[in-house]
């Protein structure tokens, strides 16, 4: 009975994997915009006792960057800065790492998310936001 397909097998079959849209760079960078001015909020005025993190703003950067590290440090309005801290914070860092584009500030987590952000923001072009 070798070869034969179990037909007792009491697993449903497995439709074929449906294939990943590929969106434009320009709608991750729309997308990503509206998660900016969220987590933008958040930071401004957050809520006691959450920490909010986007995945989705993570994956549009990931979508319209690659994957690859870019070593340069980001060229346009947006840069890269630090905010000092007393004692150590997340990760042992004594700042924290800071996207920055006029008035506009957005806290991230690591050296590396800031400056994939900025060069992010700059390669989309987005405006400063709010005050």
């Amino acid at each position: 009975m070798e070869g034969r397909p179990l037909m007792d097998d009491p697993r449903p079959p497995q439709p074929p994997p449906e294939p990943v849209e590929e969106l434009a760079p320009q709608t991750y960078c729309q997308r990503a915009a509206l998660e900016i001015a969220a987590l933008i909020r958040h930071q401004r005025k957050p809520k006691r006792g959450t920490r909010r993190d986007s995945a989705l703003l993570r994956r549009c950067v990931e979508q319209v960057l690659g994957t690859g590290r870019h070593g340069a440090p980001p060229e346009g309005p947006w840069q890269i800065g630090a905010r000092p801290l007393k004692r150590p914070g997340r990760g042992g860092l004594n700042y924290i790492p800071l996207v920055t584009r006029g008035a506009t500030t957005v806290m991230v987590s690591t050296p590396t998310e800031a400056e994939e952000l900025a060069t992010f923001l700059n390669f989309c072009g987005i405006q400063e936001l709010g005050n």
